[in-house]
């Protein structure tokens, strides 16, 4: 601001005096010959105080503008939430897939009756109990089905792989029952199975009553529990694989056709790589997408959104998350995070393998580094498997990761003399084996020379007797 206002002094002091006046009297050139430099007295007063209120006039002026110009570079990095995305989706959310950090949510407890829970949920169970190249034969209530789109035969097999993946890409009823039947009997013995899940998974707003999604009051969950529902699931490669898929040929003895995911973002969002939609009627539904950009694999979860918004609503949230956040290194593997003593031999607690975490841009959002030394662990031996501590981060939005910590080298108790004798056998057991083994034969050889030796010997003292024997009837 002070170089502002000296460059503002200077454009008036150095004015061409033609350009200048004061209350109707004009410094020209004429003017500044015939009255010299300055006025004449009378008017040289007011000449003074207007050219100081102009001064100061100016100063004010440079000072106002140095501070908006001060105020609109602050709100430029100002974090007041103007930046968040806008979504007409009851609930939403948006979080990263490997560790499930939330980066964008909105109403985290209203209850949805979205299908979509429900299609996750048997798809998972699915994947985790029945091998994907297992038959299954259609029932009738199966082929039956309300809003079947596969048109089962009923007896016929089909494979599990096709079933859940026309579940799963076109939420098609028949592909559900018939998975269901399977695995729990009856589509009811299969709901029990899916709300002992959730309750495994914690998921405390969830509750299932129908495999196929349809509405039922006592049938809902929340965005939080399709947070920790899709973290889950995005655990399992299978599911992986199938979720991702965008297109898939069906064929039996009776037809083919193409199943095509109904999520649309497939086509409309380069970076997409996994997506299902489910919704009760045409003007509202829910939609999940994953994509993957920087090494980062970001989650949109959208509850109860109108249909003409959701696939707007799914690309703001996805740009906000790959615009305003980073996948950086938390800790590297090797480095030593703390030195400790054991039975006075000293050693470092590391990390073995790299580990990654979102943060936002500029910043390493982490508030919080402690490390955690299991005393009982301090025992010798001390192996460089032997997990000994953990160091966990907390980060901004409170999210915990820990880190297991290990000893960058191995201490083991003085050895007696017989271990050392072992030791020394197992390094050099092939040796050993050779040494064994040329001994045995010595022996063998040694064991056959001393048979024959005294083979010989036994030989010759019985030639000796006949020979005596033979000597004595000689004799009479």
């Amino acid at each position: 601001m002070k170089n502002r206002l000296s460059f503002i002094i200077k454009k008036i002091k150095f004015a061409p005096a033609s350009k200048m006046t004061c209350r109707g009297f004009s410094l020209s050139r004429d003017n500044t010959v015939r009255f010299g430099f300055w006025p004449p007295k009378t008017r040289r007063k007011s000449f003074i105080s207007a050219t100081g209120k102009a001064i100061a006039m100016l100063a004010v002026i440079a000072l106002l503008t140095a501070c908006l110009e001060f105020s609109l570079h602050n709100a430029a990095f100002a974090d007041d939430g103007s930046n968040k995305p806008k979504t007409d989706a009851v609930s939403a959310m948006l979080f990263d897939a490997r560790r499930g950090q939330i980066l964008f949510k909105k109403t985290s407890d209203e209850k949805s009756y979205t299908p979509l829970a429900s299609r996750i949920m048997t798809t998972l169970i699915i994947l985790e109990k029945v091998d994907l190249e297992t038959m299954i034969i259609a029932s009738k209530e199966a082929a039956n089905a309300e809003g079947a789109t596969l048109k089962l035969t009923v007896g016929e097999k089909y494979s599990t792989r096709n079933l859940l993946t026309a579940l799963l890409l076109t939420g098609s009823p028949d592909a559900a029952i018939t998975l269901a039947e399977y695995v729990g009997g009856s589509e009811e013995g299969f709901v029990s199975i899916m709300n002992e899940y959730a309750a495994n998974l914690g998921l405390s707003n969830t509750r299932f009553t129908n495999v196929v999604g349809r509405y039922d009051e006592n049938q809902y969950t929340t965005i939080e529990d399709m947070h920790a529902l899709m973290k889950y699931a995005l655990s399992n490669s299978s599911f992986n694989r199938l979720f991702g898929t965008q297109a898939k040929p069906w064929y039996d003895e009776h037809k083919t056709m193409v199943l095509t995911n109904t999520n649309n973002m497939f086509w409309s969002y380069p970076s997409t790589d996994g997506g299902a939609t489910a919704g009760y009627d045409a003007d509202f539904q829910s939609i999940v997408t994953t994509a993957t950009k920087n090494n980062m694999r970001l989650v949109c979860v959208l509850l109860d959104v109108p249909t003409k918004s959701m696939y707007n609503d799914s690309i703001e949230i996805l740009n906000y998350g790959f615009d305003n956040f980073l996948h950086g290194t938390l800790v590297t593997a090797g480095s030593a995070q703390q030195a400790i003593t054991v039975e006075g031999q000293s050693l470092n607690l590391i990390v073995t393998s790299d580990v990654y975490y979102v943060h936002p841009k500029g910043e390493d959002y982490i508030k919080d580094v402690a490390i955690n030394v299991d005393q009982s662990k301090l025992k010798l031996p001390i192996t460089k498997n032997t997990v000994v501590g953990m160091l966990t981060f907390i980060l901004e939005d409170d999210t915990a990761i820990n880190v297991e910590l290990y000893p960058d080298r191995e201490i083991l108790p003085q050895k007696t003399k017989r271990q050392i004798l072992k030791e020394r056998f197992m390094e050099n057991r092939e040796l050993v084996y050779v040494i064994i083994g040329l001994i045995i034969i010595e022996l063998i050889m040694g064991t056959y020379k001393l048979f024959n030796f005294i083979k010989k010997k036994i030989i010759g003292f019985k030639a000796k007797k006949n020979y005596r024997q033979m000597g004595a009837r000689g004799r009479k």
